[in-house]
């Protein structure tokens, strides 16, 4: 029996002359694998820039023709459409650093709508605000930290320092180089359990920011190891400073 359901993009492949192999976190059955035919094709209802990197689709998903192949992907429309995040450069930036953090966190075949349902609140967030996210990228990458079960403890008090291998922060230096100063300590306080449009209430100059981005991504690689080979923050922390 064919399924409906939606899904946001996180990579595709070009396969032959007109087919992708397209990754995709679907709403109904977590991360899933489909052979899409055809995207090239002058009379193709399923376009090649669909595929995109976050786009959301709704799609009937097919029946496998047989057991251990792919599923095929059918009737693709956009679920949403974005407005500003295609043009405007650091919206993109972001929007990119986003694929990459969940192409590498996302690895299971897990049915998580909770999670679901916060990436796509959060991109709609995103491409409607028009001022205001520049601390987006932190955010996201604190929340992902919720999702996969290791989200920092709210415990700062004075002069404290945030240690990333207990995620939680300590009255002393710990003894291993992975812990952020107090100046970065103090931030990461202020930004924790902040609402998506309370994060413009944390103001940090670019060179503040960054710092805290790499903290935040090595936090997240002590207790992630998959993210080792994430890349794209590096753009941001051009453009987002």
């Amino acid at each position: 029996m064919n399924e409906k359901t939606q899904g946001f993009v996180l990579q595709a492949i070009r396969y032959g002359d007109t087919s992708l192999i397209v990754k995709v976190y679907t709403l109904n059955n977590g991360l899933q694998t489909f052979m899409v035919k055809g995207v090239r094709g002058k009379s193709s209802h399923n376009r090649a820039a669909f595929f995109q990197p976050m786009t959301f689709l709704r799609f009937v998903q097919k029946d496998k023709p047989r057991s251990g192949s792919m599923s095929f992907m059918g009737d693709v429309e956009v679920d949403y459409a974005y407005q500003t995040v295609p043009v405007v450069m650091n919206k993109s930036a972001i929007l990119m650093y986003v694929a990459e953090l969940l192409s590498h966190v996302l690895t299971q075949q897990e049915r998580n709508e909770p999670l679901y349902h916060f990436v796509y609140q959060s991109m709609v967030w995103l491409d409607l605000v028009e001022e205001g996210y520049a601390n987006f990228p932190i955010y996201f990458t604190l929340e992902m930290s919720r999702f996969l079960g290791f989200y920092p403890q709210a415990n700062y008090t004075e002069h404290a320092l945030f240690d990333m291998m207990e995620g939680q922060f300590v009255s002393t230096e710990p003894l291993h180089p992975y812990y952020l100063n107090e100046e970065y300590s103090l931030a990461l306080s202020n930004l924790l359990n902040l609402g998506i449009d309370e994060l413009a209430q944390v103001t940090m100059t670019g060179l503040q920011r960054n710092a805290l981005t790499d903290g935040i991504i090595t936090f997240m690689r002590l207790h992630a190891p998959l993210l080792k080979g994430l890349q794209s923050h590096e753009v941001l922390k051009e453009v987002l400073r």
